[in-house]
């Protein structure tokens, strides 16, 4: 037990070490650099999770018409109201 606790008391002490000399050593160039990367992450994330979105989305509507579980002719909520005029989300219905 003894030697498993000294490699972890190590392991931090070298933690700490390294990280503090690796920001000691960093120079503007470096520094400019993180922030280049860091910023081109931040502006391309978004559009990487729009298309994985997609893509799933995609592949989830392909497994549910693979096991037939897609539209159906059958009733839903919406032919109930309206005389089955479908208002979508967002959209107000105009009064006559």
């Amino acid at each position: 037990m003894d030697y498993v606790l000294d490699n972890v008391v190590e392991w931090k002490d070298r933690l700490v070490n390294n990280s503090i000399k690796s920001f000691e050593e960093m120079t503007a160039q470096r520094w400019v650099r993180i922030i280049a990367i860091v910023g081109a992450y931040l502006l391309i994330r978004p559009y990487l999770l729009n298309a994985a979105a997609k893509k799933q989305k995609k592949q989830l509507e392909k497994e549910a018409e693979d096991l037939g579980l897609g539209k159906t002719d059958a009733l839903d909520a919406n032919d109930f109201r309206g005389k089955g005029v479908r208002v979508k989300k967002g959209e107000a219905k105009k009064k006559e």
